[in-house]
């Protein structure tokens, strides 16, 4: 039996979404943080395939999954210095630290969804193969 009539809650409407949102909290969980973009491309690959929008090949899905993969790294490495990165400098003596936190920020982003697109390529990848 496909993995898609297990994963019933995924229709055509809401499988991006879906995938996005259960990548965040699979990378948001402590010790979980590569799962997160490395399950959200492969379901956004599995189901892009699975629905007739993609081909199955597994460069395509490399290629829809990387995406996903970077959306959700960046998108965790956002939440994750909002909430731990951000207060440290807030409440920093020195004031030169808000520009760092801000730096800090950008490269946070850019290693973030530089990392969730390997992952989620990998992922991706891996989904043609399944069924």
């Amino acid at each position: 039996m496909p993995l898609a009539y297990h994963l019933s809650f995924f229709d055509e409407q809401n499988y991006t979404l879906l995938s996005l949102v259960i990548g965040v909290v699979l990378g948001i969980l402590p010790g979980l943080g590569p799962a997160g973009p490395l399950a959200s491309g492969f379901l956004y690959a599995y189901f892009t395939w699975w629905f007739g929008r993609a081909p199955r090949d597994p460069v395509e899905g490399a290629k829809r999954g990387a995406v996903m993969g970077a959306v959700v790294g960046a998108t965790v490495s956002l939440l994750s210095f909002l909430l731990v990165g951000w207060g440290l400098a807030v409440y920093a003596v020195h004031p030169g630290l808000w520009f760092l936190s801000g730096l800090a920020l950008v490269f946070g982003l850019i290693s973030g969804a530089i990392v969730g697109a390997i992952l989620g390529g990998m992922g991706g990848f891996l989904a043609p193969y399944i069924d």
